[in-house]
């Protein structure tokens, strides 16, 4: 058996607080991450650091915010930027900026880069709000410089992932409805699958007509393409933390009517923090996903399912 290797990240925090800016690199990568607070930029002055990168701005997040709020840029001097976003725009509290070791980043590798950051910002629409007014317009690149910001691309996914900070989509980016019904029908035989039932008072014709199924995988809450969403919430769900992502979600491209004017019906995956987040926007309202969900085999409660050792699920 070939034996897996693992990736070395290096972390140097500067400062003597554990929550002080941090520059984290990749072994092997001539990409460099700054990780920081909105107060912390005068460190970054202080380092003089006026580099070509890419970089996001982030709203504060906590376990019970289903949104953060992001915004994606890309400048030939990202401090002077950020400085500039600091006095122009209040809302967010974190950043992050990636830059290059070697300095080998262009004008247009990072334009190249911002549009796809980009890209994979809006597919993540169950955890991310993306706050760009405009989309960015790219850059033209040669193949082998394409070669060569994808897999640029790929470790600056791989590092805010290690650093807990995974915000863009891992599923599979869209499907149609009729493939999600055979892509469910696949998925018989796998253990890792719940479906989710709508009340039968809006629920025309059975509510076994009316399933939505949500995949694990990685921690990762999959809404799979096909699900039913109740297109008017319950009064109460309107001073809820997750009123907000319900919004977002029925307002955008990815759902469409249903043949039940009750609902409206996602045409791709969607990936959320939590399984309470897509039960409550499934349902349109506060609902503990952990217990709602219910594995498609056997109808065991999700939170029964977690409980269950890896080698036995």
């Amino acid at each position: 058996m070939k034996k897996t290797r693992g990736k070395v990240l290096k972390i140097f925090i500067i400062g003597n607080d554990s929550r002080s800016l941090k520059s984290v690199e990749l072994v092997n990568w001539t990409g460099l991450a700054y990780i920081g607070k909105r107060s912390q930029l005068k460190q970054l002055e202080e380092l003089k650091l006026f580099e070509t990168g890419v970089y996001f701005l982030l709203s504060e997040t906590s376990n019970d915010s289903a949104i953060t709020e992001i915004y994606i840029g890309e400048s030939d001097s990202f401090l002077d930027r950020l400085k500039k976003h600091a006095y122009e725009k209040d809302w967010w509290t974190h950043f992050v900026v990636f830059v290059s070791k070697d300095q080998s980043l262009t004008k247009a590798h990072i334009k190249y880069l911002e549009k796809e950051l980009y890209a994979l910002a809006a597919r993540a629409i169950g955890t991310l709000k993306l706050v760009n007014p405009n989309e960015p317009g790219g850059a033209k690149l040669s193949d082998p410089e394409i070669a060569t910001m994808e897999e640029f691309l790929e470790n600056i996914i791989f590092v805010l992932e290690t650093m807990g900070l995974g915000y863009f989509p891992r599923s599979e980016s869209s499907f149609e409805a009729v493939t999600r019904k055979c892509d469910v029908i696949k998925s018989n035989l796998e253990q890792n699958i719940f479906s989710i039932t709508q009340p039968k008072d809006v629920s025309e014709g059975g509510v076994e007509n009316f399933l939505s199924y949500l995949s694990i995988k990685d921690d990762v809450y999959v809404l799979k393409a096909g699900a039913y969403i109740r297109k008017e919430p319950k009064p109460s769900f309107k001073d809820h933390n997750y009123f907000p992502l319900w919004q977002q979600i029925v307002s955008s491209e990815i759902v469409k009517n249903s043949a039940n004017i009750n609902f409206l019906v996602t045409t791709q995956d969607v990936e959320f923090s939590s399984a309470s987040a897509a039960a409550a926007v499934v349902r349109g309202g506060a609902t503990n996903g952990r217990t709602e969900w219910k594995r498609k085999t056997d109808q065991m409660p999700l939170y029964q399912w977690e409980v269950i050792p890896n080698e036995s699920k």
